[in-house]
């Protein structure tokens, strides 16, 4: 295990001992299956030919089981191939496509959840706590629970039978012991099979439980029926909090909002009954009345901040489609309606307060726009930022004052997400205010010196992002159970939410993008089952006011020796669990305490793998296949600006680069700690193009082959884009192509280009539609939109493209090669 230290709170769940599993051959269990893996003895087994052909004779498989079994076979043996990291030092990326799969039979592999939605650091499950902690590498999960999967859950139309202790669905892994009795697979209660199981939803005829969706699938959702919902679903509700002070003003960001807003009125989710609001604040707070009856909108000013009152809720909150005249007058009057102001102070606490009184009753959502430290009223800051102090912990990191995070758990418990728009010039304190969308499954959109006529592609960011914010399909209401299999403890949590038990987390809105991440030890129990489930359920409700529920199931095995648990190491996400233990122990405690304990994961790791499988008197630095990223991936996290002294980084942004790490999606949260590198000049043409294809709106498009991060590979006569998940750079060496500068960049020489940073133009070519339309594949399913900016090679932003070249030495940090030479000190002394 990792020697992060634990939590002053553990989150744990009594376990009980439980008699032994024994599944019925029905569900095709592994733990009759023999194992052999490379490095341990064959014995009578002379090849793998005998196994399979034994197995086979015996009637256990048929030829296409077989046939995949045997590939399964020789992909593990691939990753437990011993690697020597000082002569392979071209490394693969870690990409949650090629994660190993989980070691199941052909039939329970087929029946699996969909690992875009679930996935864990080690797909092979060590039965025991000391087995875990001999690999000394953490067990945790990622999920989405509402993601938009490329297998969509099934839609049915029966509520599915539970445990009647544990309460866990029942689900394609489950025991029959007979047709009217199953077995839970979390807590290994008998359960009775419900008479109306027996019988096919579609005819009404008597049917095998088997043949059951419900045992046919891992992922399903269904509708909860009226009489369980306790009245009708609230409607959808909206309100917009926007600050107009002067600093407000000056950034201009007010008329861009309100635009887009504007423009994508009538695409706001929800249905006939959908209500919004508006709240404006400078050193007074201001409400809207928007009722029909009125000829236009009416404002209400509440100078008192102290003691915010709030006028009634239904003129304030109308229905969208009756109102929608004056909604539409009011957005189109905002933006100069306090052109003239002087007012400088900033009443964001009390505003946010009187959105809390507002949404009591309805929850809903809150977008709030924030431009300025809060000066005023409850919840006002003060300046903590100190350049010259580089250690960094909870004094800077965490928040100043309660007042947020209690508010937070009031618009939680009402059921109302947050989301931030922070627009500001200077620091905000955003350690402080970010505890409002964190406890309410909401979300910080951040753009550091904001103005809408010298930042430009802060102005593309903020216009794209807020049209996203405001059309994507968003749940409502939801309460999110994690059930796993008895033997298994909750240790850690991370995400956006507030964790109201060990199973169960509220989200007033959850949108497809949110992920989860968990933390597990092991109890000696698990050793009782030579399978373990993780089931999500969430409870949500629909734009169109539908209660619904939404069920993942995700089986892995359990497995006894070393070998096949290093057989499943799923880097990528081992990387993300690691990439928010450092972020939460930064926060708790100091960054250098968690440089040297993301090293010194490393380093037992390593140091467990030569003790256990190699020849300790050998002097090379040896690693299964399946960890061969590992190191990479710890030098790359050890070089992320958020866990960096030395970077000219305000303390906001590192707050907002450690908050992605945690909230981002996997795949864009591998690209902030290790960018992809393509030479693109080639791609153009044809050339260079990977045999990887990826979905776009317009069709499919090939991807351009992977480089490694090093400055070896550029060339100048190329262009280069390196992808860093949050943003997206085009390198142009100065002997680049005139056609690719014609055809892409839009001018006719090298010298032309601006020295500063550009926005990537779009010209109506064929290169440069190739071109959009790459990028607009890499941005896909991102949380935020990643702009993509021209640095020229003899600029002075060259340094911004160079620094993410893991590869190489910097002047802080070590290259690649020097630190696997350090390492070897390390592991082999």
């Amino acid at each position: 295990m990792p020697v992060f230290p634990k939590p002053s709170k553990q989150l744990k769940r009594k376990v009980h001992p439980v008699p032994s599993v024994h599944h019925s051959d029905s569900n095709e269990a592994i733990g009759s299956q023999p194992h052999i893996y490379p490095g341990q003895s064959l014995q009578n087994k002379s090849s793998w030919t005998e196994v399979l052909g034994s197995l086979a004779a015996q009637g256990t498989f048929c030829m296409e089981q077989l046939r995949e079994t045997a590939a399964n076979l020789n992909l593990e043996q691939s990753r437990l191939r011993p690697i020597n990291l000082l002569q392979e030092r071209t490394v693969p990326r870690a990409e949650p496509a090629t994660a190993p799969e989980p070691n199941l039979t052909p039939r329970l592999g087929k029946l699996n959840c969909c690992s875009d939605v679930f996935q864990c650091t080690l797909v092979n499950v060590p039965q025991t706590q000391a087995l875990l902690k001999q690999v000394k590498l953490p067990l945790g999960l990622i999920f989405q629970p509402f993601k938009d999967s490329r297998e969509p859950p099934l839609l049915i139309t029966d509520v599915p039978p539970r445990c009647s202790a544990c309460q866990t669905y029942i689900n394609p892994f489950v025991t029959f012991i007979n047709q009217r009795h199953w077995k839970c697979n979390s807590c290994f209660l008998l359960n009775d099979v419900p008479g109306k199981f027996l019988f096919d939803p579609m005819t009404g005829s008597y049917c095998n439980p088997h043949s059951r969706p419900e045992l046919q699938h891992a992922a399903l959702e269904f509708m909860v029926p009226l009489e369980y919902q306790g009245g009708r679903p609230r409607p959808v509700t909206y309100l917009f909090v926007f600050d107009v002070s002067y600093s407000a003003l000056e950034t201009g960001y007010l008329g861009i909002v309100c635009k887009t807003l504007l423009e994508n009125i009538d695409r706001l989710p929800g249905d006939s009954r959908t209500r919004i609001g508006f709240i404006t604040f400078d050193s007074t707070v201001n409400f809207y009345h928007l009722d029909s009856s009125l000829s236009r909108p009416r404002m209400v000013v509440v100078a008192d901040i102290d003691d915010i009152f709030v006028p009634s809720e239904d003129k304030l909150l109308v229905n969208l489609q009756q109102s929608r005249q004056l909604v539409v007058s009011l957005l189109e009057e905002l933006p100069d309606m306090f052109r003239e102001t002087q007012k400088r102070q900033c009443a964001f606490g009390p505003a946010l307060q009187a959105a809390q009184k507002l949404l009591t009753y309805c929850g809903g959502r809150v977008s709030a726009f924030l431009t300025q430290l809060p000066n005023i009223g409850s919840g006002s800051l003060q300046i903590r930022e100190d350049p010259g102090d580089t250690t960094l912990g909870a004094k800077h990191l965490g928040p100043a004052i309660n007042f947020y995070k209690v508010l937070a758990l009031e618009f939680c418990g009402q059921q109302t997400g947050v989301d931030l728009f922070l627009l500001s010039q200077r620091y905000t304190d955003l350690a402080s205010i970010a505890c409002i969308p964190r406890y309410t499954c909401g979300y910080v959109y951040y753009y550091p010196a904001f103005h809408h006529i010298h930042c430009s592609a802060l102005v593309e960011k903020l216009r794209e992002e807020f049209r996203y914010h405001l059309t994507r399909s968003v749940g409502y209401e939801g309460l999110l159970r994690i059930r796993y299999t008895q033997g298994l403890v909750l240790d850690t949590f991370y995400g956006n939410s507030f964790l109201q038990t060990t199973q169960t987390l509220s989200l007033p809105c959850v949108c497809p993008q949110a992920q989860f991440a968990i933390q597990m030890m092991i109890d000696g129990a698990v050793s009782e089952s030579s399978l373990v489930i993780f089931q999500s359920s969430l409870l949500y409700t629909s734009c169109q006011g539908e209660r619904r529920v939404r069920i993942y199931t995700y089986c892995l095995p359990v497995v006894s020796s070393l070998s096949e648990v290093y057989a499943g190491i799923n880097m990528p996400v081992i990387v993300g669990i690691l990439s928010k233990m450092a972020v939460d122990r930064t926060v708790r405690l100091c960054l250098a305490y968690t440089r040297d304990a993301l090293i010194r994961v490393l380093t037992d790791a390593l140091v467990s793998y030569r003790t256990s499988a190699c020849d300790p008197q050998q002097s090379t630095l040896t690693v299964p296949h399946s960890l061969q990223q590992l190191p990479l991936y710890v030098l790359a996290l050890l070089k992320q600006p958020a866990f960096q002294t030395d970077v000219a980084m305000s303390l906001d942004e590192r707050v907002f680069t450690m908050s992605q790490l945690m909230i981002q999606p996997l795949t864009c949260m591998l690209r902030m700690v290790y960018p992809d590198l393509y030479r693109i000049d080639d791609y153009i043409n044809g050339e260079a193009a990977d045999n990887v294809s990826v979905e776009t709106d317009t069709g499919t498009v090939k991807k351009p082959t992977l480089i490694q991060l090093s400055a070896e590979n550029l060339t100048l006569q190329g262009a280069f884009l390196i992808d860093c998940g949050n943003v997206l750079y085009i390198w142009v060496g100065r002997h680049c192509s005139t056609s690719f500068l014609d055809d892409v960049l839009g001018v006719t020489s090298y010298t032309s280009l601006p020295g500063t940073l550009t926005l990537l133009p779009i010209l109506q070519n064929p290169a440069s539609k190739l071109i959009q339309t790459l990028l607009g594949s890499l941005r896909k399913e991102r949380l935020y939109h990643s702009p993509c900016y021209i640095i020229k090679d003899d600029s002075t932003s060259r340094s911004i493209f160079i620094q993410r070249l893991v590869d190489d030495r910097t002047e802080s940090a070590m290259s690649y090669y020097e630190f696997l030479l350090h390492l070897k000190e390390q592991v082999c002394k």
